[in-house]
C-alpha cells in the first residue's frame, strides 16, 4: 500500500461520485509502518489511481471559483429536467419545457445552496470531526444543514418567484415537493455519500491494520524462530568443534572457517526480506559442512540446481530452518542415513526432500517451523508453499520469487 499524498488541514472540494458535491477533507501523511489517520471525505484515499488520478483534478477544478460555479449551472439543468418530469406525470397540461427564467432561478438555486452548505460542514468539522463520532456527526450534519437548507430553498424560491417568474403552482404541495427535491439531492444526499465513504475508507483502514499486523507477527515468529535454532546451532557446533581439536586440527581450522561464513551471512541478512538463490546457497554448502562434519556418513545432502536459476529470490535461511527440521524430526544413524535432496522443479519451485524415518520418541510436532515459513512466503509471493508427506518422504516445495 503506497502512503496517502502529504495533506494539510484546510478544506477541499472533493467529488469522486458526480463532481459536484462539496465535502470535507482532512488528513496527514505518516512515515514507517503507521497507519493513516485522520478525517476524510469522499475521496479514495487508498485506491491505486497510478495512471490518472481524477480525484486531484476534480479538486483542482473545484478550488477555482468560476469552474465550480460552471459545474454547478450544469447540475442545475438535469435536476431541473427531472422535477419538470416529475409534474409532468401530475399535471396534465404542464409544460416540461419551461421558461428559461425557470432555469435562471434553478442554477442560482444550485449554486447558492452548496456554498451554504460548503460554509456549514467547515465549521461542524471544527467541532466534531468524522473521525470523533461519526453517527453524531451525521445526525448533526443533517439536522443543522438540512434545516438551515430547507429554510434557504424555501426563502430562494420566494424570491425568484417574486423577482424572475409568476408562479408556476397554486398549491401548497408543490412548493413543499420542490423545497424537499432539493434538499435531498443538494444537501442530504452528499451528506450520506459522504458517511457512507468514510466508513468504507475506515474498512479499508481496518484490513490494511490487520494485514500489517499479520505481517509483523510472521515476521516476529520468523525471527523468534531464527534465534530459537540458532543457539541450538551453535551449541552442537561447538561440540563438534572440541572433538575436532583434539583429533584433526586441520578440519577444525576449516571448520571455525565455515562456522565464520555461516554466522556472517546471518548477521549481514537478518532484516533481509529476500535474498538471490545464488547468496542463499553459497551460505547453505557452508553449513552443510557443518552438518557433514558433525554427522559424518549418516547425513547426505546433495545440490542438484541450475545457474539459470541463480537470480531468483528467496527467503534468507530458509533452507537452513528445512535442513533442521527434517534432521530433528528423523533418525540419522549409520545404519539409517539421512538423504537431503535439494533441487529445483519447473522453474518455479525449490524442493527439499528427505527420506521419511520418525524418531520413536519424538514429541508430537507442531509443525511451528514449516508454519512460519508457509506465512513468511505468503506475504512475499501469491504462490503457496506446498508441504506433502508420504509413507516413505516429506518434500516442501518452496516457491521462487
Amino acid at each position: 500500500m503506497t502512503s496517502a499524498p502529504a495533506l494539510t488541514d484546510q478544506t477541499h472540494y472533493a467529488g469522486e461520485f458526480s463532481g459536484i458535491f462539496p465535502m470535507q477533507l482532512s488528513g496527514e501523511r505518516l512515515s514507517g509502518d503507521k497507519a493513516m489517520e485522520g478525517s476524510y471525505g469522499i475521496d479514495f484515499i487508498l485506491l491505486p489511481l497510478k495512471q490518472s488520478n481524477p480525484r486531484r483534478m476534480t479538486g483542482e477544478i473545484l478550488k477555482k471559483p468560476l469552474l465550480r460555479v460552471s459545474l454547478f449551472v450544469l447540475l442545475s439543468i438535469p435536476l431541473r429536467l427531472m422535477l419538470d418530469l416529475s409534474f409532468g406525470m401530475i399535471y396534465r397540461f404542464y409544460e416540461v419545457i419551461r421558461p428559461w427564467q425557470e432555469y435562471l432561478g434553478a442554477a442560482l438555486l444550485t449554486v447558492a445552496i452548496p456554498e451554504l452548505v460548503f460554509l456549514l460542514k467547515h465549521r461542524i468539522n471544527r467541532h466534531i470531526p468524522w473521525e470523533k463520532s461519526p453517527t453524531r456527526r451525521l445526525a448533526l450534519e443533517c439536522l443543522i444543514i438540512g434545516f438551515t437548507g430547507l429554510v434557504a430553498i424555501v426563502s430562494l424560491r420566494i424570491i425568484v418567484n417574486l423577482l424572475l417568474l409568476k408562479p408556476a403552482f397554486i398549491k401548497f404541495s408543490d412548493e413543499a415537493f420542490t423545497a424537499i427535491y432539493y434538499l435531498f439531492f443538494l444537501v442530504l444526499l452528499p451528506a450520506f455519500l459522504e458517511f457512507a465513504v468514510f466508513l468504507l475508507n475506515r474498512w479499508r483502514i481496518g484490513l490494511a491494520e490487520v494485514e500489517r499486523f499479520r505481517k509483523e507477527n510472521a515476521e516476529f515468529r520468523f525471527e523468534a524462530l531464527r534465534a530459537q535454532i540458532n543457539p541450538h546451532f551453535l551449541f552442537n557446533s561447538l561440540n563438534t568443534l572440541s572433538s575436532l581439536i583434539y583429533e584433526d586440527r586441520e578440519k577444525a581450522a576449516h571448520f571455525i572457517r565455515h562456522l565464520s561464513d555461516v554466522y556472517r551471512y546471518v548477521l549481514e541478512n537478518r532484516n533481509r526480506e529476500t535474498i538471490t538463490l545464488g547468496e542463499e546457497l553459497t551460505f547453505i554448502k557452508a553449513f552443510v559442512y557443518l552438518y557433514q562434519l558433525r554427522f559424518d556418513n549418516k547425513l547426505i545432502i546433495s545440490l542438484k540446481i541450475e545457474d539459470a536459476l541463480m537470480h531468483r529470490l528467496i527467503a534468507p535461511m530458509t533452507l537452513q530452518l528445512l535442513i533442521e527440521n527434517a534432521v530433528k524430526h528423523n533418525i540419522v544413524s549409520a545404519k539409517r542415513p539421512l538423504n537431503i535432496d535439494i533441487f529445483a522443479e519447473n522453474n518455479l519451485y525449490l524442493n527439499v526432500r528427505n527420506n521419511l524415518q520418525k524418531k520413536q520418541a519424538d514429541e508430537a510436532s507442531t509443525a511451528m517451523g514449516l508454519k512460519n515459513i508457509v506465512s513468511r512466503y505468503g506475504f512475499l509471493t501469491p504462490h503457496p508453499v506446498e508441504i506433502n508427506e508420504s509413507d516413505t518422504e516429506f518434500i516442501v516445495k518452496v516457491p521462487l520469487i
